[in-house]
């Protein structure tokens, strides 16, 4: 990490303690080369902005205080122009993350990523190591390209962290264990989120097949309780545990707490609407008017999203994860400085 990121992470930090506007999720496209049946942004049509339409788009969020992107999809590496994307973010001045399903890589593609130089890490989501299972829960038999592909990413040693996404379910969660050791062993981190069930607009879908019985439910508590328990060790798991301990909670349909979508987290859809969250409809377009102006009606929508927390929660990274460690930020920077200690430690063993 640069000194130049290091301080642009602090500016950051600072912004999520006073919970001021800081991070655009960017569904960079609706396309994807996989069917996840947990997912609804692959049933959906729509075209992509443009480099041209995304430039003032950034250029004005940038101004507004928006300093992290986390581009996803559908499949960003399905767009011909992402490194055009990445250089784009970086002229402004954005971090930003990325989330894969790691399918798309080559050997030329990993070299480009080097220029990616606000690039924090790089997430490739799996979700099972069993190829069965895999392709059940990615609609696709694609967990040998994948598993290739991530030795190729650890191979090119980049200079950001590549770390794997797990969501957890009925079918996959006794792989949970299995899942960490597989990271800890390649010398990477792991996510492990809930599955978000019910009819949204983007990362979530009602398919029965993932409604648990409350043995499981509670089964996946208990694991989520022992993640909180190993990421305050310093096991390699890239969440805050604060997090995995109301993700044990949401399984459980507890309460877990406010949101902050709309307030330092807002959503951009590949047609230009942006919106408090994926499972909200758009407040406008930002190729049509600025973020100065729709921010009025973002923050119209709060009670919205206190109806939408209370009787239709999720439980995505991009809000919870986000709000849970930024009110509780020291405990996050000790675990996580914990975290890079023992895995720099693990090196040289």
């Amino acid at each position: 990490m640069t000194i130049r990121t290091a301080l642009r992470l602090i500016r950051v930090f600072w912004r999520m303690h006073y919970i001021k506007p800081t991070f655009v999720s960017f569904n960079s496209l609706n396309a994807c080369n996989e069917a996840c049946p947990m997912c609804s942004v692959w049933r959906r049509d729509g075209g992509m902005l443009s480099i041209a339409e995304m430039e003032p788009i950034f250029r004005d969020l940038r101004s507004f205080g928006f300093m992290v992107t986390e581009v996803t999809g559908g499949e960003p590496f399905l767009r011909e122009d992402i490194h055009d994307v990445f250089a784009l973010l970086d002229r402004l001045g954005f971090l930003y993350t990325v989330a894969s399903n790691g399918t798309l890589f080559t050997a030329a593609g990993i070299e480009l990523l080097r220029s990616a130089k606000g690039l924090l890490q790089l997430a490739v989501s799996i979700d099972s190591l069993d190829r069965a299972t895999y392709e059940r829960l990615r609609g696709r038999d694609l967990l040998p390209v994948v598993l290739h592909n991530l030795e190729l990413l650890r191979a090119a040693k980049l200079p950001f962290p590549v770390k794997i996404n797990m969501v957890m379910n009925r079918i996959n969660y006794r792989e949970t264990f299995t899942f960490l050791e597989f990271a800890k062993s390649r010398g990477i981190c792991l996510s492990v989120f809930p599955v978000n069930q019910g009819e949204g607009f983007f990362h979530r879908h009602s398919d029965p097949q993932f409604t648990a019985s409350e043995d499981e439910q509670h089964r996946m508590a208990e694991i989520f309780r022992e993640l909180a328990r190993l990421r305050r060790g310093g096991e390699p798991l890239w969440e805050y545990s604060g997090y995995y301990e109301r993700a044990a909670d949401y399984v459980l349909g507890i309460p877990v707490g406010p949101c902050d979508a709309g307030n330092m987290y807002i959503d951009l859809n590949a047609d230009g609407q942006v919106a408090v969250c994926p499972d909200h409809e758009g407040a406008g377009d930002l190729r049509r008017t600025g973020i100065g102006q729709l921010w009025r009606s973002l923050e119209a929508g709060q009670e919205k999203i206190k109806m939408c927390s209370r009787d239709t929660p999720c439980f995505y990274t991009c809000t919870y994860a986000i709000s849970i460690t930024a009110r509780n930020l020291f405990a996050f920077l000790r675990e996580t400085a914990r975290v890079k200690g023992r895995q720099f430690l693990q090196t040289f063993n």
